[in-house]
């Protein structure tokens, strides 16, 4: 490989879909999907609605292809809090998950936010980010569904849990999303810096979904590199270009998901530190947050 052919571009949207779904692909031929019917990820919505229809409440989950739910989402309406719908909810979630074979649920929370209600409800810890977004903690939190856990009596309910639409299900992100900033006011909206490397024909090699959050918090959602072209240095030269890029937007530190034990290496050997561990996701495997200091 002569890296002189090789240029760094901007990523479109078309660009950034295909990394994802390379990435992924590169993924499930080391651990193969547990469902079939399922490319990635598929989501649904759970909501609390009142006797007149209004929605108190929502959850959105994710089945994962790997037998993994992941809670996206929960918020309930402030006047209706201690009422057992966010335990109602997270139940109805979770059956979901049972139903379709997960074996496992897991997912992220701020400090602003709901740990201890999630370990009323059956979590525990498998690790925090500290100072992330600055002066506060993100605490990532799982539960087992292949196995009996003691379930919390809820309060008898005046209100149905039932399936939501996909605007119910944006409705209910935005909610939270409104009370997170209500505790931590953003500083700017989401900054993309996907970036992909192409070759003198402008086939796509390479590339990074990443970029700086609106509290300053940097993410990497997917790196990729094509097989010929791995272990040559391209996938360190796209994680220096975006960090150097979130340094200059504002973030002091930035933290990648989807690393597993597999390519993990990768980013311990460009200085990032394990921050969070969950074992067993996927079967047989491990899962990790990893950050880096800016």
């Amino acid at each position: 490989m002569d890296k002189k052919e090789l240029r760094l571009r901007r990523s479109a949207r078309k660009d950034s879909m295909q990394i994802e779904k390379l990435a992924h692909e590169y993924n499930f031929q080391i651990v193969p999907r547990y469902f079939e019917n399922i490319e990635y990820d598929e989501d649904f919505t759970k909501i609390a609605v009142d006797k007149e229809g209004n929605v108190r409440g929502g959850c959105i989950g994710e089945i994962y292809a790997w037998g993994i739910l992941y809670v996206d989402t929960l918020w309930v309406d402030e006047k209706y809090r201690g009422k057992d719908i966010g335990s109602n909810l997270i139940k109805a979630v979770e059956d979901v998950g049972r139903e379709k074979g997960c074996y496992l649920c897991f997912l992220g929370t701020l400090d602003v936010q709901a740990r201890p209600f999630y370990e009323k409800n059956g979590y525990k810890l498998f690790g925090t980010i500290k100072n992330w977004p600055e002066g506060h903690e993100d605490y990532g939190l799982y539960k087992p569904l292949d196995v009996e856990v003691p379930s919390r009596e809820c309060k008898p309910i005046d209100y149905e849990i039932k399936d939501g639409t996909e605007e119910q299900g944006e409705y209910v992100d935005d909610k939270l999303e409104e009370y997170c900033l209500t505790k931590i006011p953003k500083k700017h909206d989401y900054i993309k810096l996907n970036r992909k490397f192409v070759d003198k024909d402008g086939k796509l090699v390479a590339g990074i979904m990443a970029g700086v959050g609106e509290w300053d918090t940097a993410w990497i959602w997917v790196i990729w590199t094509e097989e010929e072209y791995r272990n040559k240095g391209l996938g360190s030269e796209l994680l220096a270009h975006f960090e150097k890029q979130a340094k200059a937007k504002g973030a002091t530190s930035v933290v990648a998901e989807e690393v597993f034990d597999w390519n993990l290496n990768f980013f311990l050997k460009n200085g990032y530190e394990i921050v969070q561990k969950l074992d067993n996701f996927p079967k047989g495997h491990t899962f990790y947050v990893v950050r880096k200091d800016l």
